[in-house]
């Protein structure tokens, strides 16, 4: 029995670790991220969005009225995760980069879970 829990607990740590190295780092980050507009769905409330991450780490976001966020940030920690700032917000948020393939990037937060989808990255503010 003692061999049988061992062995599971071994995969589950195993698998928790694999998970953890699909994320990117935090240069593919940087990269992904640094002077770049994209489009975003934010999944808890499948509200579509428009994102600009200046190279100072202004964070612009237009909602999908068309509304723009004014006074925001953005930044990489130093776990690799991309983190954004809201004056309704008394701490940044940071959530891990996954790449999806085909041009679309999950961000996951601290309990795993997938809380928005990305793409359509192009140079640029474009907002």
């Amino acid at each position: 029995m003692k061999t049988v829990f061992a062995a599971i607990l071994g995969l589950a740590l195993t698998a928790s670790a694999a998970s953890a190295g699909d994320y990117m780092s935090a240069d593919e980050v940087k990269a992904l991220f640094t002077g770049k507009t994209f489009d975003g769905v934010y999944l808890p409330k499948d509200k579509n969005f428009k994102a600009y991450e200046a190279p100072d780490g202004s964070h612009i976001v237009v909602n999908s009225r068309g509304k723009k966020s004014s006074g925001r940030q953005w930044s990489v920690n130093d776990k690799g995760q991309h983190c954004t700032t809201s004056k309704k917000w008394k701490e940044p948020r940071c959530t891990f980069v996954k790449d999806a393939g085909n041009g679309e990037y999950y961000k996951i937060n601290n309990a795993g879970k997938h809380t928005h989808t990305l793409s359509n990255f192009r140079d640029g503010n474009q907002l």
